[in-house]
């Protein structure tokens, strides 16, 4: 009987690990898009001080093929084109199914292109994304200046939890 009860409690293990090792993966996809709203204003304190407000819309690309639309709205803390910024993002697949996240970046100026890099909280979910949770990290680039008409990308590589 005690063998039985061991045996239980393992394949009762075993059955839980199995089950969220295929609830939670690690989605990898670009996201190419193009500036529809741009806006600033400087603060005035330093030397090209602003505060941007904006939003960008494009396409989405996953290593399968897989395809999609996104569109994400943000605030940019920039000195000459450089600093922090943060955006709520929308990535909505061709079968319906919706992410939301939140990303925090620091974007950098090299070179005539703004450099972007951070982290990715994801928010939840509809369709295969339904009750996801997770976080991950993102790089993406865009040639300056910002403005409406501006592209950009960003490679993201998000761990899901379901």
């Amino acid at each position: 009987m005690k063998r039985l009860f061991a045996l239980f409690i393992f394949a009762s293990f075993a059955f839980d690990a199995a089950t969220k090792a295929q609830a939670d993966e690690t989605i990898k996809y670009r996201a190419i898009f193009n500036g529809t709203a741009v806006q600033s204003q400087d603060v005035g304190d330093v030397d090209g001080h602003s505060i941007v407000l904006v939003r960008f819309s494009g396409i989405t690309e996953f290593p399968d093929g897989t395809t999609g639309t996104g569109y994400f709205v943000g605030v940019g803390d920039y000195t000459k084109g450089s600093g922090p910024a943060f955006t709520y993002n929308n990535l909505t697949l061709d079968d319906g199914s919706v992410l939301w996240s939140k990303q925090d970046q620091v974007t950098k100026v090299e070179g005539g292109k703004s450099l972007f890099s951070g982290t990715v909280t994801v928010l939840g979910g509809k369709g295969n994304f339904e009750g996801a949770k997770g976080d991950g990290t993102f790089t993406g680039a865009r040639k300056v200046p910002l403005g409406s008409g501006a592209v950009l990308y960003f490679d993201y590589v998000i761990n899901l939890k379901k």
